[in-house]
């Protein structure tokens, strides 16, 4: 018999011999027998395997042949278990009434015939692997109609989507502003929306089935040639934004952005198209370009104007000063010399303010130009400080420089400019100072290798300058406003120190022309810190 290897068969009894018996019977069929001495064993192995008959012998001290088959009946893993009793006792009605009455299946009685024997086995095992079989098709029917639920419900998941995607195409489509175009490979119009028909002015069917060149003339490789897909492929069908110029029902033109994007449908390339009408924007931009060169023109017209009348301004202003240096030299009493003294300050705060006027428009203008030249750094430095050295003792103030001894005595640039810097940032730190000092700093950009700077190499550096005072400070919410022109932070200060608001644009403005920068940097107790770099080279 063939197809059992897989099918296993417990038997019960507890002499061995009886056993072997079994085994010798049933040895050239293809089951698996597993013995069990007892009714506790064999409860045992049927908590652990499934088999598909058992064998069962009726007398065994403990628990009987009975008793076992009760308690595999009772059990919902083994209850539907064929249990074949075969037993030595008797043949007595009673005593084979009680064998079906536990659950047996049939009741054999030793001596047993093992054709007889094979032959049920045999029926029972069939039974067992059609039901195995009928289990296993009943659970791949249940795996497939699960498949099917949810192919089912992707599916009408799907249908949901592509109806709420049509729904979002057709209200996109109607209610857009720009027209959308959908033609075939041929360049022939399938579909338009509204706004197509409110453009060009056709109605629907009068667009669809005519070349889209009708609209977009652009579309063709040459004006009057057939559409060619090669050629809008190279041009215009990679998503990218394209300017053209369509043509209306009417024969006008107007400027206008186009974007194709390609798909498929049903193996045939459908081509999308949005127009939109860039006419106000491009009125906007020829607005914004004239006005444009309406500023550049005014501002021309206010830097010559400022330049003029700074020049106008300053010719009699020195004509003034040269004769009150006259008058001064002159023999004049005490109060008539207070008054020409006091006539020369004027005119030199009114020059300061002019040549601050004139600086500006120049550098408005893009007319300021360094005049690059070696000089001696160190003597330039030390030269500016001195300046303040008697209006700082005046005052009894502190004032210090600390020049680092590294830096190359010689170095390329504008001497002028970079002494107009250092006056109007050391005049603006003294002139704030009431009390304690200004201290001024030349050196090296933090983290720079200052034996990077051989002094002979003729290659580019850094250098750095800083002004410390213990003045009044700097609001941190106005530093944004500091550097801008004509700005001062408090209307009190141009009250009680004066200046134009230039000083510091100025400054700004020429340390990057000199290829560095300025900042502000919150000072460590009281005042302010001002850094500034310039980009210059050994000589």
């Amino acid at each position: 018999m063939t197809g059992h290897s897989a099918v296993s068969i417990l038997l019960v009894d507890d002499h061995p011999e009886n056993l072997l018996a079994l085994e010798a019977a049933l040895a050239e069929e293809q089951y698996r027998l597993v013995k069990a001495y007892s009714g506790e064993e064999a409860l045992k192995w049927l908590l652990k395997e499934e088999f598909a008959v058992i064998v069962l012998d009726v007398q065994m001290p403990g628990m009987d042949g009975f008793e076992t088959a009760r308690y595999i009946k009772s059990l919902e893993k083994t209850k539907w278990i064929p249990i074949i009793f075969i037993s030595a006792a008797s043949k007595d009605e009673q005593h084979v009434f009680t064998g079906y009455s536990v659950g047996a299946i049939d009741y054999m009685v030793k001596p047993f015939s093992p054709h007889f024997l094979k032959a049920k086995l045999a029926g029972f095992v069939s039974l067992y692997q059609a039901n195995q079989q009928l289990l296993q098709q009943t659970e791949l029917l249940h795996q497939k109609t699960e498949e099917l639920e949810r192919t089912n419900k992707a599916l009408v998941r799907t249908a949901g989507e592509l109806s709420r995607a049509e729904a979002i195409a057709r209200i996109i489509g109607e209610t857009s502003i720009d027209a959308m175009i959908i033609f075939d490979a041929r360049g022939r119009i399938v579909t338009a929306n509204p706004a197509a028909e409110r453009m060009f002015g056709y109605r629907g069917d009068e667009l669809i089935g005519r070349p889209i060149t009708l609209l977009l003339p652009t579309i063709a490789e040459r004006e009057n040639t057939p559409f060619s897909l090669d050629w809008m492929h190279g041009k215009y069908a990679n998503g990218k934004t394209t300017e053209v110029t369509p043509v209306r029902k009417n024969g006008t033109t107007f400027p206008a952005e186009l974007q194709i994007g390609e798909t498929t449908i049903e193996e045939s390339p459908m081509y999308a198209c949005t127009i939109g009408d860039i006419t106000e924007r491009k009125m906007a931009e020829q607005e914004m370009v004239a006005a444009k060169e309406a500023a550049e023109s005014a501002a021309k017209i206010k830097s010559d104007f400022l330049a003029t009348i700074s020049h106008e301004i300053r010719t009699p202003l020195n004509g003034v000063m040269g004769m009150t240096d006259l008058l001064l030299e002159s023999a004049l009493d005490s109060e008539q010399r207070e008054y020409a003294h006091m006539i020369r300050t004027s005119g030199e705060t009114l020059l300061a303010v002019i040549r601050d006027i004139l600086d500006y428009s120049k550098i408005e203008s893009g007319k300021l130009e360094l005049d690059e030249q070696p000089f001696d750094v160190h003597a330039c430095i030390e030269e500016t400080f001195q300046l303040f050295t008697a209006q700082v003792r005046e005052r009894n103030l502190e004032m210090s420089l600390q020049l680092n001894e590294r830096i190359p005595p010689c170095i390329v640039g504008d001497e002028v400019r970079l002494r107009q810097v250092l006056i109007n940032l050391i005049g603006n730190a003294v002139k704030f100072t009431e009390a304690g000092g200004v201290y001024v700093t030349v050196g090296w950009p933090e983290g720079t290798a200052q034996d990077a700077v051989q002094g002979d190499d003729g290659q580019p550096f850094l250098l750095e300058f800083a002004v410390r005072d213990t003045g009044i400070g700097i609001d941190p919410e106005k530093v944004d406003r500091l550097f801008l022109p004509f700005s001062q932070l408090d209307a009190s200060m141009t009250r009680k120190y004066g200046g134009t608001g230039l000083g510091l644009a100025i400054c700004k403005n020429l340390v990057q022309l000199m290829g560095g920068d300025i900042r502000v940097e919150p000072a460590e107790t009281r005042g302010a810190l001002f850094r500034f770099t310039i980009r210059t080279r050994c000589c």
